[in-house]
């Protein structure tokens, strides 16, 4: 990775935990009034530029993976300001499940694939609890679902790793393109 990619990165993360900074302290809403514009969806004009941003430094050759995380930490922080508790859970589970669909399918080695199957159960197990805890609190079937699924999660990821390893063993890769040699 060339030193200008981690310059690029570190910049945008820079500019965007300042930019959430700004939204969280109430400077962006009196910004957009002076220009004209209705201060009420100030959390969308700050997202957009993000995303705007985001897409300038990759395009520049700045590290994509660095600017995915600090665009999604600084959107997390600009959706969830003054919002209901069970809001900031549900949001934080979306957007682990959205980051565990995009390395399930982007993902070729088989590991990071396992890995990102365990971050979408764990977005479902923040929500079971978080419903359970707003919606029933006497109750704890939503904590009984989210422990059944850690089991069951963890028994998938024994089994899945001792496949992968086994055919690591055979193959010497954990691409899973290469996997389709395996067929009968």
């Amino acid at each position: 990775m060339s030193s200008k990619s981690n310059c690029l990165a570190i910049s945008y993360s820079v500019i965007a935990a300042v930019m959430a900074l700004a939204y969280f302290a109430g400077g962006v809403g009196p910004i957009l009034t002076a220009i004209g514009m209705d201060a009420d969806f100030s959390y969308l004009f700050v997202c957009i530029g993000l995303v705007a941003l985001g897409f300038i430094c990759a395009a520049m050759g700045a590290n994509r993976q660095t600017i995915v995380a600090a665009a999604t930490t600084a959107g997390f922080v600009v959706l969830t300001t003054n919002q209901e508790p069970l809001t900031r859970y549900l949001i934080l589970a979306a957007i682990l499940f959205c980051i565990g669909v995009y390395g399930m399918i982007v993902s070729r080695n088989a590991i990071r694939v396992l890995m990102s199957i365990e971050l979408m159960l764990n977005a479902v197990n923040i929500n079971l609890v978080a419903f359970a805890r707003y919606i029933d609190p006497a109750n704890v079937k939503g904590q009984l679902f989210a422990i059944f699924i850690l089991t069951v999660a963890a028994a998938e990821a024994a089994v899945g790793l001792a496949i992968v390893l086994a055919i690591y063993r055979n193959m010497s890769t954990v691409n899973m393109e290469k996997f389709s040699e395996l067929k009968w």
